[in-house]
Formats: C-alpha cells, sequence, structure tokens
C-alpha cells in the first residue's frame, strides 16, 4: 500500500488532503510534501485551515498570505538532505480574494470594490466566498509553473466539499435571475440605454430601504454595479478551478482516524467526492493502535513480569512497588491489545468499502506532532522508509 500510495504522489500535480476535524490533516499533508521534498521535487504545502498549526509543525514561527521558503538548515538538523525544495503558505481569505480584484477588476472598479463595506463582508463571511478564493490562488499557483507539486491542506471535510463545489454555486449565482434583475436588469428586459438600474428595479430598491436602510442599501447597489465586472470572469475562472480539481493532475487524500464514526465519514467523503466526478487517490488512517505485545505475553501471570522486570535492572525497587509496575504494564497493555483488534476491524472495513483505493496506516504516536522531527517518524510510517 505505501508503495502505490508513494506513486500516486509522484504523478500528480496537486494533492488535496480531506478530513474530517481532528484527524491529523494538517500534518499529514505536511509529511506528504516533505516527502516529495525529499525525493527532489519543488514542494508547497498550503493550509486554508484556521488552526494554523501547519507553521509549527514545520518548524517555522509563523506563515502569512506569501510563500515561505523553509530554510534547508532545518532539515540537517535531523539528518535530512532533501534533494528538492519545501515551500509553504497560510492562506488568508480575504488577501486572496482581494487578490482575484486586483488582478481583474478595472482600476476604477478596484477601488470602489474594496472600499465598499458589503464587498468586506462578502469576502470575509459570505460562504462559499472563501473556499473560492482558495480555488482561485491554488489555480493560480499551478498556471505560474513555479512548483511540481502543490498539496492544499483543507478545513474539516464538510467545508472540504465546499471548497470543491465553490465554483459551481457562485456561477449558479452569478446566473442566479434576481441577482441578475438588480444589476442588469435592462438585460433581462431585452433593452439596452437604460443604465444600471431601470425605473421598476429603483421603485423596488426604494421600498426596500425603508427597511434595510438607505445608506445600506446604495452601499449594495455600488457595490453589485462595481463586482458585476468581474461575473463573468469569475465563473469562466470558477469553471477551470473545478476542471483542475477533477482532471488527472490533482487527487484527493482522505486522512481518518481509526474510530467507527470517523471511518464512516471518511466513506461518505469518498462517496461524495465520487459522486462529484472526483477519484479519490488514496487514504492515511492515522493514530492507529498496533499490536506490540503478543498474545502469550499478555496472558503472562504477574509475577512473571515481576520477574521480566528484576531482570531487566528495575530490581532496586522494593517488592510492592515492583508488583505495583508490574500490574499497571499489563493491564496497560491489555488494554492497547483490545484497542489495536477494534482499530484492526474497523480500518478493514475501510479497505473493504473503498475497492483498490490504497490505505496506509500510521501508529499512534505517544506524543503529538508538532516539528520536522515529528514529521519525518510519520513520513517513515507512511512510506516505509528507514
Amino acid at each position: 500500500m505505501a508503495e502505490a500510495f508513494a506513486k500516486l504522489l509522484r504523478e500528480k500535480q496537486v494533492i488535496v488532503c480531506v478530513g474530517s476535524g481532528g484527524v491529523g490533516k494538517t500534518t499529514t499533508s505536511a509529511v506528504i510534501a516533505l516527502h516529495e521534498a525529499i525525493r527532489g521535487r519543488k514542494v508547497l504545502v498550503l493550509t486554508i485551515d484556521p488552526a494554523k498549526r501547519l507553521a509549527n509543525s514545520l518548524g517555522v514561527d509563523a506563515l502569512d498570505n506569501d510563500v515561505t521558503r523553509i530554510p534547508i538548515e532545518r532539515f540537517k538538523d535531523i539528518g535530512l538532505e532533501p534533494k528538492g525544495e519545501l515551500w509553504a503558505m497560510m492562506l488568508d481569505m480575504k488577501q486572496s480574494f482581494d487578490h482575484v480584484v486586483e488582478q481583474y477588476a478595472p482600476p476604477k472598479e478596484r477601488e470602489e470594490i474594496l472600499n465598499n463595506r458589503i464587498y468586506k463582508y462578502f469576502s470575509t463571511s459570505l460562504a462559499g466566498t472563501q473556499e473560492y478564493a482558495a480555488g482561485e490562488r491554488l489555480f493560480a499557483l499551478h498556471q505560474s509553473g513555479e512548483f511540481d507539486l502543490i498539496v492544499l491542506d483543507t478545513p474539516p471535510s464538510t467545508h472540504a466539499l465546499d471548497f470543491l463545489n465553490a465554483p459551481k454555486r457562485l456561477g449558479d449565482a452569478i446566473d442566479n435571475k434576481a441577482l441578475q434583475w438588480i444589476y442588469k436588469p435592462s438585460v433581462l428586459a431585452g433593452k439596452r440605454g437604460l443604465g444600471v438600474f431601470s425605473m421598476g428595479t429603483a421603485y423596488v430598491l426604494k421600498t426596500l430601504s425603508r427597511f434595510t436602510g438607505a445608506e445600506l442599501l446604495d452601499e449594495f447597489s455600488v457595490f453589485l454595479r462595481s463586482f458585476s465586472v468581474l461575473f463573468e470572469g469569475l465563473k469562466e475562472r470558477g469553471v477551470k478551478v473545478r476542471k483542475l480539481l477533477t482532471s488527472a493532475k490533482s487527487s484527493f487524500v482522505v486522512i481518518t482516524a481509526p474510530d467507527p464514526l470517523t471511518i464512516d465519514e471518511a466513506l461518505f467523503v469518498n462517496e461524495r467526492l465520487r459522486e462529484e466526478g472526483v477519484k479519490v487517490g488514496g487514504f492515511v488512517v492515522n493514530r492507529v493502535h498496533t499490536e506490540w505485545v503478543d498474545a502469550e505475553d499478555l496472558s503472562r501471570p504477574v509475577v512473571g513480569v515481576v520477574s521480566a522486570l528484576s531482570e531487566a535492572g528495575f530490581d532496586h525497587l522494593d517488592p510492592k512497588a515492583l508488583r505495583d509496575l508490574a500490574e499497571r504494564m499489563l493491564e496497560n497493555a491489555q488494554e492497547f491489545g483490545v484497542l489495536s483488534h477494534m482499530d484492526k476491524a474497523t480500518v478493514e472495513r475501510l479497505d473493504a468499502g473503498t475497492a483498490k483505493i490504497p490505505v496506509v496506516r500510521v501508529p499512534f504516536f505517544s506524543t503529538d506532532i508538532h516539528s520536522l522531527r515529528g514529521l519525518e517518524l510519520v513520513r517513515r510510517a507512511i512510506f516505509g522508509v528507514s
């Protein structure tokens, strides 16, 4: 499975990591990027996860909306010498959408849009616009040809599906007759030369202003009038973003954990992505409890464990403390064994429900992964490297 998963990465230019919250998605995104950088590719890992854990995992103080190269010295500290380059960035949603406006809006409308109160809400809070802006930025970075691979760390899975569908939803909104009636009524009426608002529209807006306030409604009108110059371009580029995400250049990787509910979520996400025309390239199951004590040792009586501890150098403890330690160790190993059997059964259900898609298991680590050294431990587990 590890080799099949590694082969998938070598063939792709965009990897989108999706999954529910708390399953190690940010860590896995960084590990994938690290692995490909070690192999010799120029890789960018970027996140739209507001938790901002990526910087800590990569050993840097902070990331922002600009690409940042991870210094080669960081890798030498843990005994690695990457043949390629590793870059990272944290997407700022407003800056990303501002970038779209600055790039595509005419100068006059550009300032009107950026300074408009409605736009400031639209670009930071309205559902779907953040995901669309992230898709735009991903597309622009891919089109630049600057990176061999871009690894995207998304928010929890419902938002990841929103990310995939955001371009289509924005296109549908632009085509909405009610919205068009406000910003281009003359086109809908089959007439020309009526300006932005017809007399009928103006009457309705005047009526609405009694409830919303004239100032706010005026700002909304200005926003639509200014922003409408981008509508067709946004719709066209949204189609291109979705085409990239569903093309052979891209692959989605579902990150999950070995508990039944999270596995159900992963299977659901897989099915939803398949319905959207996206092929999932692999699953990564983090924090899997593995059998590290065989059945014979688990059934060993306490006195046997006491004897083994004495031989291992714990004979300096008094007999009661030594027996207490032996009992706790045996109980812990037995509980871990139960968890390992449960995890094995749950992950096998994922195997059965995902046909021939690679399912990679990452063992449970006793500490959180929040450094390059930790990422290297996970990389060895995922890709089977020594």
